[in-house]
C-alpha cells in the first residue's frame, strides 16, 4: 500500500438512500462521528468539495469526493446495481488518499472498515450509540486493525 486506501462495500438499499446517508449533516453523525462531516455548509473549513454529483440517471455513479482536514482526502462512488429486495441495491466504492507513509495506514484501514460496518447499520435504522462506540463496535475495530498489520 501507498499510502492509499480503497474499499469495497455492496449495500441492499437503493442508491439514493446511501447517498443521503453520506450528504445529510444528521445522518452521518449516525455513522461518522459527530465532529467529521463529508458534506455542508460549502462556506466551512471542515471540508473541500472536489466532486459532489448526484446523477438523476442510475445508470452514472453519484460521486461525493472531498478534502477533509480530519480525514484526509476521501472519494465514494456509488453504482445502482439492478438487484437487491427493493429492486435495487449499492455498490459503494471508497478511496481514501493523502494519509502519508503506508506504515500508518493499518488504523485507517480499520476506522473506515468500522466507520462502513456504522454505515450499514445505520442504513438499518440503528445509529452508533457514541457513549458506548467501544462496547458497541471496539472489538471489530481491533480485529479490522490487527487484519491491516498482518496485510500491509
Amino acid at each position: 500500500m501507498d499510502g492509499e486506501l480503497s474499499l469495497e462495500r455492496r449495500l441492499d438499499l437503493p442508491r439514493e438512500v446511501v447517498w443521503q446517508a453520506l450528504v445529510d449533516p444528521v445522518l452521518a453523525e449516525g455513522w461518522l462521528h459527530p465532529a467529521a462531516r463529508l458534506a455542508g455548509d460549502a462556506e466551512s473549513e471542515e471540508f473541500d468539495p472536489i466532486e459532489f454529483t448526484e446523477p438523476e440517471t442510475p445508470d452514472a455513479p453519484a460521486v461525493l469526493h472531498v478534502r477533509s482536514g480530519e480525514l484526509g482526502e476521501v472519494r465514494f462512488e456509488l453504482r445502482a446495481l439492478p438487484e437487491g429486495t427493493r429492486g435495487t441495491s449499492t455498490l459503494l466504492l471508497l478511496t481514501v488518499s493523502g494519509q502519508g507513509d503506508a506504515r500508518f495506514l493499518a488504523p485507517v484501514v480499520a476506522s473506515w472498515r468500522t466507520r462502513l460496518d456504522q454505515l450499514e447499520q445505520l442504513l438499518r435504522g440503528h445509529p452508533v450509540d457514541w457513549q458506548n462506540w467501544d462496547r458497541d463496535h471496539g472489538a471489530d475495530y481491533e480485529q479490522y486493525l490487527a487484519e491491516a498489520r498482518a496485510a500491509i
